[in-house]
């Protein structure tokens, strides 16, 4: 059950991380600080919470796979300022058939964490910084950082298994910026909504 769909996205902003000059960005002076007005957003199809630094657009595809078509949200924003600490904040979801994630098989939880991390991994032919495993809520998660382009961009992402529901919260940035204070607000800020 690959997952490679949910960082297609990703890879669709590559080029965004050349549009900036090469002087550095003062974080003080960012976007996201001296700028943005971070709201939270609250998505209820979605069921979900988070602090964002602008509106999502939002993006739906149908996939057919084994466990028949499934549903794929992807809700994004890119800023456009060469002031942004990050090039793309991203949230995707997808709902799984009853059963197909039961709660207590953390074998095959950790199996779909370890799969859709893999499929991350080579889809942009990048290198794991760091990767770990907790609880959001009651829901199990893994986070995890790639660093990619030879060094130059840093995808940060956690995936979370809610139920049926498999989500993941991402940003991506150059690579000097890959630890950021917008990235950490804004993936420690998701929440689920109670089931």
């Amino acid at each position: 059950m690959k997952i490679s769909f949910l960082f297609f996205l990703t890879l669709c902003f590559t080029n965004l991380l050349f549009s900036q000059d090469d002087d550095a960005l003062d974080p003080l002076k960012s976007w996201e600080l001296a700028e943005a007005t971070w709201e939270e957003k609250a998505h209820f199809e979605g069921k979900f919470r988070v602090w964002s630094p602008g509106d999502f657009q939002e993006k739906i595809d149908s996939i057919d796979t084994p466990l028949g078509k499934m549903v794929y949200h992807t809700l994004y924003l890119a800023p456009t300022s060469e002031k942004a600490e990050n090039e793309v904040y991203m949230i995707s979801y997808v709902d799984y058939p009853e059963g197909a994630l039961p709660k207590d098989s953390t074998d095959l939880l950790n199996a779909l964490f370890d799969e859709t991390q893999e499929a991350a991994l080579e889809s942009v032919r990048g290198e794991m910084m760091f990767s770990q495993d907790g609880f959001i809520q009651t829901f199990p998660y893994r986070y995890w950082r790639i660093d990619y382009l030879n060094g130059r961009g840093s995808i940060r992402t956690k995936a979370i298994i809610a139920d049926q529901r498999f989500y993941t919260v991402q940003t991506v940035t150059r690579r000097e910026y890959g630890m950021n204070t917008s990235t950490d607000r804004f993936i420690d800020s998701f929440t689920v909504f109670k089931q």
